[in-house]
């Protein structure tokens, strides 16, 4: 709990926050669907099988899937690590996530995902919506999982119902260890509204080169880990 909370790991969190709102708008200018939560899926599937659209029906059945299966990897390279007693290594995750953003931005400009900021109504926008859903459910898990459900990086909902039990705990029992955990979720949710508002202004400018932002934090916050955990290794050989 004290490592999650140290001032070093709050600015990764809050990079990574910062990033979920920025993927999250990038997916609204690009094909007019939020990515980074599911939530709102069910409401687009109801509605596309009301309205007989039965091809988006199936895209948004299986949208919330592939945020599923993103999770599921971040949790299986995670879990495979923790039930042999070593201690988890992310960077791969990361890594693979920054070659992805990569990826995309890469199709997105040679025009593989059509002009930006079309309607969503395409086989090629069901594959960019699915790719970012994938992205963004790895890394949700990634760090909800090293921090035992406190760090969630890709959405707001469970942050804010975390926040509103959190400050009641503090006001009832004066925990000192939940006021700085609820410091940590302030922060992580300012974090995602600035990327949010980043994310307004550059994909309009940049359009899919934009996705090379998230690729360089991805790399980033990769690397950070993989030395914080080299150094803590070298120490604890003492």
């Amino acid at each position: 709990m004290d490592a999650i909370l140290l001032p070093k790991n709050r600015y990764t969190w809050m990079l990574l926050a910062f990033q979920g709102g920025f993927i999250n708008i990038g997916g609204l200018l690009c094909v007019h669907v939020f990515v980074s939560h599911i939530t709102g899926f069910s409401a687009h599937f109801a509605m596309s099988l009301y309205d007989h659209q039965y091809l988006q029906t199936v895209y948004f059945l299986l949208v919330p899937m592939f945020f599923l299966f993103g999770a599921i990897f971040s949790g299986i390279v995670s879990e495979k690590r923790r039930v042999k007693n070593q201690p988890p290594v992310y960077i791969h995750i990361l890594l693979f996530l920054s070659a992805m953003f990569l990826f995309l931005a890469i199709l997105g400009v040679r025009g593989s995902f059509g002009i930006f900021g079309e309607p969503f109504n395409d086989f090629h926008d069901f594959i960019l919506l699915c790719l970012l859903a994938f992205a963004c459910g790895a890394q949700n898990a990634l760090f909800t999982h090293y921090s035992n459900s406190i760090i969630r990086t890709t959405h707001l909902t469970g942050l804010t119902t975390d926040l509103g039990i959190g400050l009641a705990k503090y006001f009832i029992g004066k925990n000192v260890n939940e006021k700085r955990i609820n410091r940590v979720r302030i922060e992580l949710i300012t974090s995602f509204i600035l990327g949010s508002v980043a994310g307004a202004y550059i994909f309009p400018q940049l359009h899919f080169y934009s996705f090379l932002i998230p690729c360089l934090i991805s790399l980033i916050v990769g690397f950070q880990l993989y030395i914080t955990r080299k150094k803590l290794l070298k120490s604890n050989s003492f």
